[in-house]
């Protein structure tokens, strides 16, 4: 089950409030089974305004126990907004699945923690500017469905739903808004209260050949206040390929 997952698109649709101050990390499934497993996935995506990347390992520590972790790096000019984004994110979490080989549905569970931090500076009005840092917790639930389930290799059509609730706690804001430029009520609010859930919901489609596996993702993100409870704050969609034993040969069994 070893594999190495290199995502090849990958588009985020930013619609989140002026100004940014979350790094969203796309949701993923590692499909870890056993001790010794690994997998290794990441996203990019570009365009005349953005270079986004994501970056996943997982590791099987012991059997259906699984290390994880994520790096998110975000850059983007919003030449529209008048300002640019810079930021990062980091995660650790452990996990919990029981997949196998002869389960048509199986269920991963993450518990995990993180920090980040963004900082938003003008365009044109360079000593405009507003930067945020924040640690959080968080809970992942991954629910899995393959078609088939009797023999590994087959081809395997899978649909899975991530879910994943955060609890964000903001360490550092600070902003300068000369002649207008960011939302400041928005940062003021945050301010007077720097903790935020955000709620993350996705859905990926697979199909596994019997060495590679191509999928589609998207992924939808929001925060839980009650007046944006359905005001999703980012949309990402991407499409992957994973190749299984990509650093082994694999030999038959004698």
């Amino acid at each position: 089950m070893k594999f190495l997952k290199i995502t090849l698109l990958s588009t985020h649709l930013l619609c989140a409030c002026i100004p940014a101050h979350y790094v969203y990390t796309p949701l993923v499934v590692s499909d870890i089974e056993k001790k010794g497993d690994y997998s290794v996935s990441g996203t990019f995506s570009t365009s005349p305004e953005t270079k986004n990347f994501n970056l996943n390992g997982h590791y099987g520590i012991a059997n259906q126990w699984i290390l994880q972790a994520s790096i998110t790096n975000r850059d983007d000019y919003l030449k529209a907004y008048e300002y640019d984004t810079k930021g990062y994110s980091f995660d650790v979490a452990l996990g919990y699945t029981n997949i196998s080989t002869v389960k048509n549905f199986y269920v991963e569970s993450f518990i995990g923690y993180g920090s980040g931090s963004l900082n938003n500076s003008g365009i044109e009005n360079t000593v405009n500017y507003a930067k945020f840092g924040y640690n959080k917790i968080f809970s992942q639930f991954n629910f899995n469905y393959k078609l088939n389930s009797t023999v590994e290799d087959l081809n395997t059509l899978s649909f899975h739903f991530p879910i994943r609730i955060a609890y964000i706690h903001f360490n550092e804001i600070s902003y300068n808004s000369t002649g207008g430029g960011f939302g400041t009520r928005q940062i003021e609010t945050l301010i007077d209260d720097p903790r935020e859930w955000k709620i993350s919901i996705g859905k990926i489609i697979s199909y596994r050949f019997k060495n590679v596996k191509l999928s589609l993702s998207a992924s939808y993100h929001s925060t839980t206040n009650a007046v944006e409870l359905f005001t999703f704050g980012n949309i990402f969609i991407g499409g992957g390929i994973s190749w299984r034993n990509f650093f082994i040969t694999k030999t038959n069994n004698q």
